[in-house]
C-alpha cells in the first residue's frame, strides 16, 4: 500500500494541473457601433416572404431542398456529427472478441515446479473477451469532445450560411428574370414603333417632306433597338439556365422548361420598405460570424488537447476467456482464465514533441482568432455598403419614377394633340419611343432596388432560423 500512495499522489497532481491549464474559448469583445443601424429589416428568417410572391417562395424552397451546395454542406454537417460521435465513443470501454494461437517450445527456466520436463514443442490457444478503458485524468478526451462539438456547431452555421447565400442568389436571379421579361416586352414595343416611324419617314421622303439624314438616323435607331432586343433575349435564356442550376434541376429539366414566374413588371415594384431602429448587435447573428466563433472554440479546445499530452495517461485492461493447448478444449470450464491490469504512461523523451504540438495548436488558435475578428469586421463593412447601395438604388428609382411620369404626361398630351389635328402620327411615335426607353430605365432601377434589398438581408445574416437549425442538428 505504501508503494501505491506516491502513484496516486502523482496522478492527482497531474489531474489538478491539467484542470488548471485551460484555454479561454470565449471570443474577444468587439468594439460595436453605438446606437442602432440606420435601417434594417425586421423579418430576417424568411425575408423572401415579405415580397408576397408565391413563385419566388416556391423557387427558394426548391433550391434549399435540391441545390448542390446546400446538399454538400448538409453532408459536411453529417461528417462533423460523426466526428463528435467518435469523440464521445472515447469515453466508453472497448470490448472485443480475441482468438489467438501459437506454436513453440518453453524454456526449462520457466517451467512450473510440478512439471517434470519441459514440453519440447506444442500449441497454445487463447480466446475470450477483451476490455480496455482509458481514464481521462488529463482532460485530453474532454478537450477533444469539446473541439468536436464546436466543429459540429461551425458546420451547422456553415450549412445555414450556404442556404442563406443560395436563397439570395435565387431571389436576385428571379428578379433579374422579371426585369428581362419586362425589358424584352418593352424592347419589342419599341422595335414595332421604330419600324412604323421609319416607314412614315420613307413616305415623307418620297413626298419631299423629309431629309435623307432623318432616314439614316431612324435606321440606326431601329438597328440599335433590334440589337438590344436580341441581347435581352440571349440574357433571358442564360438567366433561366443559371436559375435552373441554382434550383438543382437536372440537365433535361434545364433544357425542357424555364423556371415559373409572372412576367409582370409590377412584381418588382412590390418590394417591402426597410424600417429603421434595430440594434447594431443584430449583425452578430450572421452565420459566418457564428461559424468563426465556433471554430475559435474548437481551436482553443485543440490547445488544451495538445497540452494534456504532457501528463500521464492511465488505462485499464482485462481478459476473460479460455487458454488451452488444444483448440477443441478452449471452451471447457477447466480452461477458464482471466486477468485485469492497469498501466500508467508518462511521456519523457516525447515531451519535446508534445511541446511542438502545443505550439502548433496555439498558432492555429491565433489564426482562427484573427479570422474571427476579420469576419466580424467584414460583417459590418458588408452591412454599411449594402445599406448605402440600397439608399442609392432607392433614390435612383425615385428619379426614374419621376422621369417616367413626366414622359407619360408628354405622351398623353401628344395623343390629345393628335386627336385635335395639332400633331402627327410620327410625333406620337417619337414620344412613344422616348416613353419606352424611360420605362426600360425604370425597370432597371426597380431591379437594382430589389437586388440591393436582397443584399441588405444577406448582410444582416437573414435567411436562416437558429431555432430550426438547432433542431436539425
Amino acid at each position: 500500500m505504501a508503494e501505491i500512495r506516491p502513484l496516486i499522489a502523482a496522478l492527482a497532481l497531474a489531474g489538478l494541473l491539467a484542470g488548471c491549464a485551460t484555454t479561454p474559448t470565449a471570443p474577444p469583445q468587439l468594439e460595436l457601433p453605438q446606437g442602432t443601424l440606420a435601417s434594417a429589416p425586421v423579418e430576417l428568417e424568411r425575408w423572401w416572404t415579405s415580397f408576397q410572391d408565391p413563385a419566388l417562395t416556391g423557387l427558394i424552397d426548391e433550391a434549399l431542398a435540391n441545390n448542390v451546395d446546400v446538399l454538400a454542406a448538409q453532408q459536411r454537417l453529417a461528417q462533423s456529427r460523426a466526428e463528435l460521435g467518435l469523440a464521445n465513443s472515447a469515453f466508453l470501454p472497448e470490448v472485443g472478441l480475441a482468438l489467438s494461437g501459437s506454436r513453440g517450445s518453453a524454456s526449462g527456466d520457466v517451467q512450473q515446479p510440478r512439471q517434470a520436463q519441459p514440453t519440447p514443442t506444442g500449441n497454445q490457444y487463447r480466446g475470450g473477451l477483451t476490455l480496455s478503458y482509458e481514464i481521462d485524468l488529463s482532460g485530453r478526451l474532454r478537450a477533444a469532445r469539446t473541439a468536436a462539438d464546436a466543429r459540429l456547431a461551425a458546420s451547422r452555421y456553415a450549412r445555414e450560411g450556404t442556404a442563406a447565400s443560395v436563397a439570395g442568389q435565387v431571389a436576385k436571379a428571379y428578379f433579374t428574370l422579371l426585369h428581362l421579361d419586362a425589358d424584352q416586352a418593352l424592347a419589342t414595343q419599341a422595335l414595332s414603333a421604330r419600324q412604323e416611324a421609319l416607314g412614315l419617314r420613307h413616305k415623307l421622303l418620297s413626298a419631299g417632306m423629309a431629309r435623307r439624314e432623318d432616314i439614316q438616323l431612324a435606321e440606326a435607331q431601329l438597328a440599335s433597338t433590334r440589337a438590344s432586343l436580341v441581347q435581352t433575349e440571349a440574357l433571358r435564356e442564360r438567366a433561366e439556365a443559371s436559375l435552373a442550376v441554382l434550383l438543382g434541376r437536372s440537365p433535361r429539366q434545364i433544357m425542357a422548361a424555364a423556371p415559373p414566374r409572372e412576367p409582370v413588371l409590377a412584381k418588382l415594384a412590390q418590394a417591402p420598405e426597410i424600417p429603421a431602429g434595430l440594434h447594431a448587435e443584430l449583425l452578430q447573428r450572421r452565420p459566418d460570424v457564428r461559424a468563426a466563433e465556433a471554430q475559435l472554440v474548437a481551436a482553443s479546445a485543440g490547445v488544451d488537447e495538445a497540452r494534456a499530452r504532457y501528463f500521464p495517461s492511465l488505462s485499464l485492461s482485462g481478459f476473460f476467456g479460455g487458454e488451452s493447448l488444444s483448440l477443441s478444449n478452449l471452451l471447457e470450464s477447466s480452461t477458464r482464465t482471466w486477468n485485469i491490469g492497469a498501466a500508467i504512461a508518462q511521456p519523457l523523451v516525447g515531451l519535446y514533441r508534445v511541446g511542438r504540438q502545443v505550439e502548433q495548436a496555439q498558432a492555429v488558435r491565433e489564426q482562427v482568432l484573427l479570422t474571427y475578428q476579420q469576419t466580424a469586421r467584414q460583417a459590418y463593412a458588408d452591412t454599411r455598403a449594402a445599406l448605402a447601395a440600397h439608399r442609392a438604388a432607392r433614390e435612383q428609382l425615385v428619379a426614374a419614377e419621376s422621369t417616367a411620369k413626366a414622359v407619360a404626361a408628354v405622351s398623353e398630351l401628344t395623343n390629345l394633340r393628335l386627336r385635335q389635328g395639332a400633331a402627327s402620327r410620327l410625333d406620337l411615335l417619337d414620344v412613344e419611343n422616348d416613353r419606352l426607353s424611360v420605362e426600360r430605365n425604370r425597370a432597371t432601377a426597380l431591379r437594382d432596388r430589389v437586388n440591393a434589398l436582397v443584399d441588405v438581408y444577406q448582410a444582416l445574416g437573414g435567411g436562416w432560423s437558429e431555432t430550426v437549425a438547432a433542431k436539425a442538428q
